[in-house]
């Protein structure tokens, strides 16, 4: 038996960090205007723009983190544990763009791999991947089809992500969209 999560759950986490590094800066940038006697506040852009790196850093490491772990954990029975990151862009979640930004970053560090004993890059079994195309990641125009395109990418030399769709689930499920795989 499995499980699974949706990516979506971390997103929240995401403007947590955010926030944090951005209070962060300000009180840098203060201490430094004490210590200097500068005399005007960095714009807030900027401020803004510095932690934005920052977030993106933070969740490239948690990426990471997460992989290595499920690969490294073992069952009682020697095996990984099978867990299914689900990866679906719900025009619902308020955290949608860090939803997009936790996405993309599963996708670019699959398409790298892990590196085996032996330091090549290989695939790994686990997590199992699942994409959900949707009216906005369709390539047919959508806001988020450059995600697409790169779990295409990422398919073609990893084999990963499987894709369901979320129209013919809603079809199939009395509108629902839900991970296929876990309890």
């Amino acid at each position: 038996m499995g499980q699974s999560f949706n990516v979506s759950h971390l997103s929240p986490f995401v403007d947590v960090s955010r926030q944090k590094f951005i209070a962060e800066l300000k009180d840098e940038y203060n201490a430094l205007i004490n210590a200097c006697a500068i005399k005007n506040m960095p714009d807030e852009e900027i401020i803004k723009d510095i932690a934005e790196t920052r977030v993106l850093k933070e969740i490239a490491k948690g990426i990471q983190t997460i992989q290595y772990q499920i690969n490294t954990l073992m069952t009682t029975n020697g095996q990984s544990p099978f867990v299914t990151m689900f990866m679906w862009l719900d025009e619902g979640d308020p955290y949608i763009e860090d939803t997009a930004l936790l996405i993309q970053e599963i996708l670019k560090q699959r398409l790298q791999g892990i590196k085996n004993e032996a330091g090549v890059y290989i695939t790994p079994a686990f997590p199992k991947l699942i994409y959900v195309l949707d009216e906005n990641n369709n390539l047919s125009g959508g806001r988020f089809d450059y995600i697409t395109e790169l779990a295409v990418k990422c398919s073609a030399k990893r084999m990963y992500p499987d894709y369901i769709s979320a129209k013919i689930m809603r079809e199939n499920y009395e509108g629902n969209v839900f991970t296929p795989m876990g309890k």
